[in-house]
């Protein structure tokens, strides 16, 4: 193995640490967002978040992403995505700051030179993750009755 892929290894091993390091935050934020949708259970259909997440998978693009959720609240004559979907662009925008700066400050603490130029893909990767375990949350929250679960786990954290 030649020092180049050596140290390429070297980077996405450790980007795929420092996103693991993150799935707390993430869990803690989409249960957050999860809760939203509380009072709008009956409405909002699982379909429309799995759709929301292929979006974001399909696009590989935050800002496409933010366009979806526009679109849904837009097209909303029901009021279910208004709040919920406000919440999570916010959302979005934050892990961009927090989250992807933790990811960023760990790559160059352990010396991974070109860790700025990876935000973009940090961010996209968050932003999958988090709306996956939004996916996971609202499933098990709508069939089980579990949205008092989910608070919860935000408030042990």
């Amino acid at each position: 193995m030649d020092q180049q892929s050596s140290e390429e290894l070297r980077r996405e091993l450790a980007l795929e640490q420092a996103i693991g390091a993150q799935l707390d935050h993430l869990v803690r934020r989409a249960n957050r967002a999860v809760i939203k949708l509380r009072e709008k259970r009956d409405k909002m259909e699982e379909s429309q978040l799995r759709n929301l997440l292929d979006a974001a998978m399909e696009s590989g693009s935050v800002e496409v992403t933010a366009g979806f959720i526009r679109y849904q609240i837009g097209r909303d004559d029901k009021n279910i995505w208004k709040d919920f979907g406000h919440h999570v662009i916010r959302d979005l925008g934050e892990l961009g700051k927090q989250e992807t700066g933790s990811v960023v400050a760990h790559l160059k603490q352990i010396g991974i030179t070109d860790a700025d130029a990876l935000k973009p893909r940090i961010q996209v990767r968050l932003m999958q993750l988090y709306l996956g375990y939004i996916n996971r949350a609202f499933v098990y929250a709508k069939k089980a009755n579990g949205f008092d679960d989910l608070k919860e786990v935000v408030s042990v954290a």
